[in-house]
């Protein structure tokens, strides 16, 4: 999913993701994106991609980087763990970013978000660089 945003007055890309479940497809879905981003999103632009990284291994914060794109975290890592919804052990959901930066992540807990999904949702609150 790609969508250009305007926020105040500026224009944002949003692309939003479901990566698989074997490395070496991830790191081929990271050039797949590279290639998108390259074709659709104009040089410069500030932009973000986020969504369910599967990433296991926390392998793909390189790649992202190699394509100009910086994991927007803040905070103890530990809390950024969505997966598994009732105990979250690993953080599969992420944000990558391009002429933003993290100024704070959260993710909340609780009954309610576990029976919602089998993820909670990681909020970021990003800024213009």
């Amino acid at each position: 999913l790609h969508v250009p945003v305007w926020w105040h007055g500026i224009e944002v890309h949003v692309v939003v993701a479901h990566f698989g479940l074997i490395h070496s497809s991830r790191v081929r879905q990271v050039e797949r994106v590279a290639e998108f981003i390259a074709a659709e999103v104009p040089a410069g632009v500030p932009m973000f991609v986020a969504g369910d990284f599967n990433d296991w291994g926390e392998r793909l914060d390189g790649p992202f980087k190699d394509i100009g794109l910086a994991r927007a975290a803040a905070g103890a890592e530990r809390a950024q763990r969505t997966f598994p919804s009732r105990v979250p052990v690993f953080a599969l959901d992420r944000v990558y970013a391009r002429g933003l930066h993290c100024l704070s992540s959260t993710v909340p807990r609780g009954q309610g978000w576990a029976r919602m999904s089998d993820h909670l949702p990681l909020l970021v609150e990003l800024q213009l660089d």
